[in-house]
């Protein structure tokens, strides 16, 4: 009788500690996102609010991993709450096109070499606009280029819209066409979410523009239609 009391004891204070309110997942604390916000990644984990004794690291890393942003995702557990997610997104091939010639670099803006060979199609080329002769160890724009692997992941994911080309200068920063001639200026990489934000309204309101500036606290844009030309009358 003693030893059934003792292991019912054993069984009350396992369930205890198992939905103890001290033992659920409140922390989540996210590595590796650029491309997606920490906060849209721990929400995707759907961990949040769950047993971290039941809590299936296995099941929240496949879960992560079904985004089209997330080529590889890890998650471990630490008492009492906390839940840490290590992500790997995915990264376009990068290619830097300045002069008419396509560059490798790398990571830090390091110019690798010219690249002799045609891109793939799922090869990003962000196009400098300045045109300027660059030479194997210059560097260029780092933020640029983060900015570049971000858009192309964002803007069909999120908006449904996929740039004809990305292009970069140093008066604009970045800015994208679209296969309508429309012309959409981002600059920096600074209040991306805002910046999408407001492209993304336009978008749904169905706003019509030519070009789009992103980068002033009060976006604007303008729609510069071509004129008709007046019909005239036949002379008989």
């Amino acid at each position: 009788m003693a030893s059934l009391v003792l292991l019912l004891a054993a069984l009350g204070g396992l369930l205890y500690v198992g939905l103890a309110p001290r033992f659920v997942v409140r922390t989540i604390d996210v590595e590796g996102a650029e491309a997606m916000r920490a906060d849209a990644v721990a929400e995707l984990s759907g961990a949040r609010g769950q047993s971290i004794w039941m809590l299936d690291t296995a099941q929240v890393a496949a879960k992560l991993k079904a985004s089209a942003y997330i080529e590889d995702a890890r998650a471990s557990v630490a008492l009492p709450d906390k839940l840490t997610i290590v992500v790997s997104e995915r990264r376009p091939e990068l290619r830097w096109q300045s002069g008419g010639a396509l560059y490798l670099v790398d990571a830090s803006g390091r110019v690798l070499d010219k690249d002799a060979t045609a891109p793939l199609s799922n090869t990003l080329v962000i196009e400098d606009a300045s045109n300027r002769a660059i030479q194997p160890n210059d560097h260029v724009d780092t933020d640029a280029l983060a900015l570049g692997r971000v858009l192309s992941l964002r803007l069909p994911a999120e908006l449904g819209l996929r740039p004809a080309h990305i292009s970069w200068d140093l008066g604009r920063g970045m800015y994208i066409s679209t296969a309508d001639n429309r012309t959409i200026i981002f600059g920096t990489s600074n209040n991306l979410d805002e910046k999408l934000a407001v492209l993304g309204t336009l978008l749904n309101d169905g706003t019509a523009f030519t070009m789009l500036d992103l980068r002033p606290s009060t976006p604007f844009y303008r729609n510069d239609v071509p004129e008709q030309a007046t019909p005239t009358a036949a002379t008989p």
